[in-house]
């Protein structure tokens, strides 16, 4: 290393900083400041050596060597680690040596062009805002100073050019050319370190957009892996769901069997209350199991959509209680239902969206509600909305849980006594996703209401008629033919026994092949079919069904564990005219029956 770039260095080797960056940026201000500092020394040595000679007058000569000794100790300051003083004192000295040439020498070196040069390194050496505010107020006010002592002559020139007119030739364009110099040196100092903060920020967002990116890909991977495992997740639960139903749907269909039986036989009255809690356990099962279902898939993101068609509100509401009402009997409720008269008789809405979320809604009220008391159902209409509330006459819910109740898994023991905390946290989706919203009113001691208030679309017809309380007997099907293709022979017993007591006639196949043969042959006026069979797919015999010339137009109601919207929608779009899920509510299932066989 040579002496120059020694002197330009001094103080480099010696910073310190809580970063590369800071210290980087300081380093470099000492190198400015040193080479500034040289330069402005030479300049000052050199311009009073020419005056000397072209004046013969030492009054340049003193005042030069000060202000490069001044100099020079600025780089010893940087030495020292002194570097913000150091460059406050290049500022200050600079201003100093040229107030004192401007009193000298007057207009003639246009010495204030130095001006430029101190703004210009006053915005480049500093970077805290306080510090260039105060640099740039000391040389504007040293400036306004030289102009004033010009105008108004209170030190006037030591000078006098008059009769020396080449020599203020000649000192004149030696000192421009050097202001010029300085000028330029701060303005390629300033783009210079412009140039570098530019790259450095480039750099820094390359750097971000890299983290980023990399990031980025963390999230994709762990997104990529929590589908997957969501996805086993919900196929573990539906195939799990739909293996429990098949035992479900036995025990469902025999509680069921022994409760027509026992409303039959006088004798069987002393089983009536055992055949009763049966069912009621096994409905509580299939309910909570459609629960955890719905749950799964609205926290797979593949919860169903609301689909509008014409639906009949008094039906729809009759039907849903009807099945309801078992439950209800047990504990001595009695469901009571109005429907106010300005109500449409149809609407467009979402069945299926509705009738889970009035199960739900009549299946806690049922359970929490006072026993020997009632559960009422009460729709009206009001504006553009309509409104569903169900109320009981249980113990209430407290205040300070009315706000949480609609969360997944809240349930409080004195009051949700079973279940899994996820029906009303459907409920509330439901309703969302429907375009409506659900709140509810509740008193201790009293009872709990929830209202559901859903968008009025579709409208048709007033018919101006109140219902009141629902049935109860099952029709005969009237010797109808009825053809069962079921491999699980506990499922393919309890529906021939209920269509029997029905009367039907009731012929079973075990798998698809079976199934085409026998309805080939008894040309039935229903099929009913199961999903999963053996052999020839449910799917499959589906198919050769409605390509069969002999069955192709008879009405086919699948019956299957799957309770997934995918599933029947699948089974729908390929032909059958009717999806059940299993465990089979033989009241639903006589609905579905009636409907096509009529």
């Amino acid at each position: 290393m040579n002496l120059l770039q020694r002197i330009v260095t001094t103080g480099c080797s010696n910073v310190k900083g809580t970063s590369l960056q800071e210290v980087e940026d300081t380093q470099r201000t000492i190198r400015i400041v040193n080479a500034l500092c040289l330069i402005c020394a030479v300049i000052c040595v050199s311009f009073s050596v020419c005056c000397h000679y072209l004046l013969g007058n030492q009054i340049f000569v003193w005042p030069a060597i000060t202000a490069a000794l001044a100099f020079f100790s600025i780089i010893c300051l940087n030495g020292l680690g002194k570097h913000t003083l150091a460059s406050t004192l290049l500022i200050v000295v600079n201003n100093v040596t040229i107030q004192y040439y401007s009193a000298v020498m007057g207009r003639v070196t246009e010495i204030h062009l130095l001006f430029i040069f101190l703004i210009g390194l006053s915005l480049l050496l500093f970077q805290k805002p306080s510090q260039r505010r105060m640099m740039i107020g000391i040389t504007i006010g040293c400036f306004m100073a030289g102009e004033v002592n010009m105008y108004f002559g209170f030190f006037p020139p030591l000078l006098n050019f008059v009769n020396t007119v080449t020599t203020e030739f000649v000192i004149r364009w030696v000192t421009i050319p050097g202001i010029l110099v300085l000028d330029l040196l701060v303005f390629s100092f300033y783009v210079k370190h412009v140039d570098r903060l530019r790259n450095r920020e480039m750099l820094h967002v390359q750097e971000m957009l890299e983290r980023v990116r990399l990031h980025n890909a963390d999230l994709e991977a762990l997104t990529a892996k929590l589908a997957r495992a969501t996805d086993a997740k919900t196929v573990f639960v539906r195939e799990t769901s739909h293996e429990i139903r098949t035992p479900l749907n036995a025990i469902f269909g025999i509680s069921q069997l022994l409760q027509l039986k026992v409303a039959q036989d006088r004798n069987l009255a002393p089983i009536r209350l055992l055949a009763d809690h049966l069912y009621a356990a096994s409905f509580n099962t299939r309910e909570i199991i459609n629960n955890v279902l719905e749950f799964s898939r609205i926290e797979a993101g593949k919860a169903d959509m609301a689909e509008s068609s014409s639906l009949d509100v008094r039906e729809w509401l009759e039907n849903v209680v009807n099945i309801h009402q078992y439950i209800a009997g047990i504990k001595m409720v009695r469901i009571r239902y109005n429907i106010a008269e300005e109500m449409p008789e149809f609407l467009m809405a979402d069945k299926l969206l509705l009738t889970k979320m009035l199960n739900n809604l009549l299946s806690n009220a049922i359970k929490f509600t006072a026993s020997e008391s009632n559960v009422f159902i009460h729709i009206f209409v009001k504006g553009d909305r309509w409104f569903i509330t169900v109320a009981d006459e249980g113990d209430g819910i407290s205040e300070d849980r009315q706000s949480t109740i609609f969360e997944a898994f809240v349930s409080e023991r004195n009051i949700f006594q079973e279940g899994t905390g996820l029906g009303l946290h459907i409920t509330r989706h439901l309703a969302e996703a429907m375009g409506g919203s659900i709140e509810i009113k509740s008193k201790k001691g009293v009872g709990t209401t929830f209202m559901v208030n859903l968008p009025l679309e579709g409208v048709s017809r007033q018919p101006g008629k109140v219902a009141a309380e629902v049935p109860g007997r099952m029709l005969h099907l009237n010797a109808a033919a009825i053809l069962i293709i079921e491999d699980d022979k506990m499922s393919q017993m309890i529906l021939t026994r209920f269509l029997s007591s029905l009367g039907s006639r009731v012929t079973v196949a075990g798998n698809g092949v079976e199934g085409m043969l026998l309805g080939r042959a008894s040309k039935p006026d229903i099929i009913i079919l199961d999903a999963h069979i053996p052999g020839m797919s449910g799917m499959d015999t589906l198919t050769q069904i409605r390509e069969d010339d002999v069955l192709k137009n008879v009405p086919v109601i699948i019956a299957s564990g799957d309770a997934f919207n995918g599933a029947s929608e699948e089974m729908i779009n390929a032909g059958a005219n009717d999806y059940l899920v299993k465990p089979i509510e033989f009241k639903a299932l006589h609905a579905t029956l009636t409907k096509y066989i009529e």
